[in-house]
């Protein structure tokens, strides 16, 4: 009650103050735009990043959870599927989504294993929603932020620390310096995209001299 008195009076900005949560299905629709050239153009500077780092993290999603459970999922199934997905979620107003590294991770360590796990977290979404639509509303932000801070915590792999000596230096390079520019300009898909430039430049020889002065 003391928790919820101190919500009552200071000014905490809610779920509802960022934006209407509408409490229907969605319906499916075409979109109006003229299907031709300048129509993809405009589109493509934020399509391409976006599929781009959603295929990225689905990839490093299914390849540490093949880890943490001694699997071996089908990554080109994986892909497939989520380009399929966001396509049909184009035709009911949705966004482009992929695997969640965080949720996902959750999920395994409380022993979600198949495809069950996904489904009732879905149908549950969906029925906060529908149902507890009002309720979500009243949701503070900062309680949000806690909670996404707590998953940061129990999802990041604190042995990596420890183990980054043993990591060879162009991986490491890479690592940091996709992290330096993701924060530096707050764009994922641009840290992804120069991190990748920067492994296969590496990966080709075009940095050696860089490597030998780092050592």
């Amino acid at each position: 009650m003391t928790v919820i008195s101190i919500w009552a009076g200071l000014d905490v900005r809610t779920v509802g103050d960022m934006s209407e949560i509408t409490r229907q299905l969605p319906l499916f629709h075409i979109p109006s735009v003229p299907l031709n050239w300048e129509t993809l153009m405009i589109i493509l500077p934020y399509s391409f990043p976006l599929a781009l780092v959603g295929i990225l993290e689905s990839l490093m999603t299914a390849a540490i959870l093949d880890e943490m459970t001694d699997t071996r999922s089908n990554k080109n199934t994986e892909v497939k599927g989520q380009g399929i997905a966001n396509i049909i979620t184009g035709f009911f107003g949705g966004m482009a989504g992929c695997a969640m590294i965080g949720q996902s991770v959750i999920n395994v360590k409380s022993g979600g294993r198949g495809r069950l796990s996904t489904l009732v977290a879905g149908i549950f979404l969906l029925f906060l929603i529908l149902v507890l639509g009002d309720v979500v509303k009243q949701i503070p932000m900062a309680a949000l932020v806690g909670v996404m801070v707590m998953v940061s915590i129990g999802t990041f792999n604190w042995q990596s620390i420890r183990d980054l000596r043993k990591i060879p230096v162009g991986d490491a390079v890479v690592m940091i310096t996709t992290v330096i520019i993701v924060v530096a300009t707050h764009d994922l898909a641009k840290g992804v995209i120069s991190g990748v430039i920067l492994s296969r430049s590496y990966l080709a020889g075009g940095w050696p001299a860089c490597m030998h002065l780092l050592r």
